[in-house]
């Protein structure tokens, strides 16, 4: 019997396309088996793939990474398209990427890469080499032909809201020649609105905070456009210009002591249109309390948005508790919140010099080296930004 060539290869491959499957497949996994909340929200989103936007629900530590990596590489087996993962930023991009390696799933950070324009590995990013005005994958407008995308997931939503209205925010400081001839635009309409407002403007009180009124602003927008388009190629103009050129009018403004900050009531995103047209769009989060936010900021579907994937046991999604003891006791002091955070790392939970239970990691963030020196005296380590991620292994 000849041998029919036209047969070889043909095997049915439909196993592939499962996330469960996919995992199973590969010679190498990092553990035995899925999770179970793992493989739920697999299965529920791989029945609902053709829906465009798909919200999934995961408590922190429920292995969303492997989720996000597994249906991006399913999206790409399934031949749908260019597949793309977004992050907060480079750091935890980097921890993709390792998370990747050890599902065999090729990934690249270049979005030039022929691995990744021929829909062999998955684009691991930050959320701003996405959405920005001279974005790598094309701005309307910008004469670049948009990237045609598969999927994309997003990874930590809720942060990726506020980094994406931060992507949209046009900041003039008060340094720039712009800044001046803003504020004489406005100068009666900011008077009769609050003439205290505009004194504190004028002294340059750090805490003067004076709302635009936006009738005027809609009003004034032509001279707005004449002020500010000449600086559309400088340094803090260039990644936010052509995102709000088009919408400036409906913008809102506010003038501080330091800047006046423009923002669109929602942010434009179809003029990432490469975002826009993505077939599929997946949107991973733990806390996010307000899914309509996805709607404003992402121009996600409503109807899809209302219907997140969950695990069948999801009582531990939530938002983070915050507490703040010196709003919630006057009586400390600063001095007392580090002495505070060290007792309890050392397992004193009472303050009484005794230690009740273990040692434990405590992480205390600050934003600047003069804030760090404050806790130099109760600190194990000081970690900053470049040597973070050798403290992440420590803990």
């Amino acid at each position: 019997m000849p041998l029919n060539w036209d047969l070889v290869g043909t095997g049915d491959s439909e196993a592939l396309l499962r996330p469960r499957d996919i995992y199973a497949g590969l010679a190498s996994r990092p553990w035995p088996y899925l999770r179970h909340e793992q493989g739920e929200v697999l299965d529920k989103w791989f029945d609902r793939r053709e829906q465009r936007d798909v919200v999934i629900k995961q408590n922190t530590g429920g292995g969303k990474t492997a989720v996000g990596l597994l249906i991006a590489q399913s999206t790409l087996n399934e031949n749908v398209g260019k597949a793309v993962y977004l992050t907060p930023d480079n750091y935890l991009a980097k921890q993709v990427r390792e998370e990747a390696a050890r599902l065999s799933i090729a990934t690249t950070d270049d979005p030039y890469d022929p691995a990744f324009t021929t829909a062999q590995a998955v684009l691991v990013t930050n959320y701003q080499k996405l959405l920005n005005g001279r974005s790598a994958f094309g701005v309307v407008g910008d004469g670049k032909e948009p990237v045609d995308l598969g999927i994309v997931v997003v990874d930590d939503a809720h942060a990726a809201l506020a980094r994406t209205e931060d992507q949209f925010r046009l900041r003039v400081p008060a340094s720039h020649k712009a800044y001046g001839k803003l504020l004489e635009l406005f100068a009666d309409d900011l008077r009769h609105q609050s003439a205290n407002a505009w004194a504190g403007l004028e002294d340059k009180d750090p805490t003067a905070l004076a709302p635009i009124p936006f009738w005027a602003w809609a009003n004034k927008h032509d001279e707005v456009l004449k002020i500010l388009r000449p600086h559309r190629t400088e340094r803090a103009f260039e990644f936010v210009w052509p995102l709000l050129a088009e919408v400036l009018h409906l913008c809102t403004a506010t003038a501080t002591a330091t800047a006046i900050e423009v923002r669109p009531s929602c942010p434009p995103i179809d003029r990432i249109t490469s975002f826009v047209r993505a077939r599929r769009r997946v949107y991973l989060t733990a806390t996010l309390a307000d899914d309509s936010a996805l709607v404003t900021d992402f121009g996600a579907d409503p109807a899809l948005v209302a219907q997140p994937v969950t695990p069948g046991s999801a009582a531990d999604l939530g938002e983070r508790m915050i507490l703040a003891p010196v709003a919630l006791n006057p009586d400390l002091d600063d001095e007392a919140v580090r002495v505070l955070a060290r007792q309890f790392a050392d397992g004193d939970q009472d303050g009484d010099g005794i230690a009740e239970t273990d040692p434990v990691n405590v992480v205390v963030l600050v934003p600047s080296e003069r804030a760090a020196a404050a806790w130099t005296r109760h600190a194990h380590h000081i970690w900053r930004v470049d040597d973070l991620e050798a403290g992440v292994k420590k803990l």
